[in-house]
């Protein structure tokens, strides 16, 4: 499995704005998307009406709210829902199974990662908190573009050793809490996507594959999130 070529396209039309959810909306209806192509779990579910999702949701653990980038769960009792459509309904969840965060860290690496890393932290502390059996994926964009315009400076950012910087967002991204069961705290899935886009010419945006971004059989591959997740929610639900 590749890394979604529609969130690619996002990035080619639209380029990315630090203040705007559309980039992680694209991204998270991509991994929807892929989620019923390559699980089987998920896709029945979807055909019986069984599941649906939704973006930037409010997921309430106790009295503490956390918006999340993406749900996915069981759909009110009430919904009359298409069956047979091969789509999973955006619609709002009355459990959520799987919550997934998505961040991005396009320029001033060291300084971002660590808070996308404390971000991850508390998503699946929150998730656990919801329900213990819930799936907490995080993603994590990380930008290899050698420069970056962002539309809130009038002055381009040049990254010096682009590749020791992605590397260092990576070892970040790994030291995150990991949870190897259905009990305690931890993500339950996580991946890394890097992508290089300066901001300037969108054209030229594009995913890395090359070292230091993950390759096929690194727990941080796209292709490994996607599995992940399809395989702890057959086991789950």
């Amino acid at each position: 499995m590749t890394n979604p070529a529609s969130f690619l396209k996002h990035l080619r039309d639209e380029g990315y704005h630090p203040r705007s959810d559309k980039h992680s909306n694209s991204l998270a209806q991509a991994i929807v998307d892929d989620l019923i192509r390559h699980c089987a779990a998920i896709r029945e579910r979807a055909r019986r009406g069984e599941i649906v999702y939704s973006l930037n949701w409010t997921l309430r653990a106790g009295t503490a709210d956390w918006n999340v980038d993406l749900v996915l769960g069981t759909p009110p009792l009430d919904a009359q829902l298409p069956k047979d459509s091969g789509a999973i309904v955006r619609d709002s969840p009355s459990t959520v199974q799987i919550a997934i965060e998505i961040k991005a860290v396009m320029t001033e690496h060291r300084k971002a990662v660590k808070n996308r890393k404390r971000d991850l932290e508390a998503h699946h502390e929150h998730v656990h908190n919801y329900d213990n059996n819930a799936i907490a994926g995080g993603v994590l964009v990380i930008n290899a573009s050698a420069t970056f315009q962002s539309p809130l400076r009038r002055e381009i950012t040049v990254h010096r050793d682009a590749a020791r910087l992605v590397a260092h967002c990576m070892s970040e991204l790994r030291s995150v809490s990991a949870r190897g069961g259905p009990k305690g705290y931890g993500l339950d899935a996580k991946c890394a996507i890097v992508v290089s886009v300066d901001n300037i010419d969108r054209t030229t945006a594009k995913f890395v594959t090359s070292p230091p971004a993950p390759a096929i059989g690194d727990p941080l591959h796209y292709d490994a999130f996607i599995r992940t997740v399809c395989d702890q929610y057959t086991r789950r639900f």
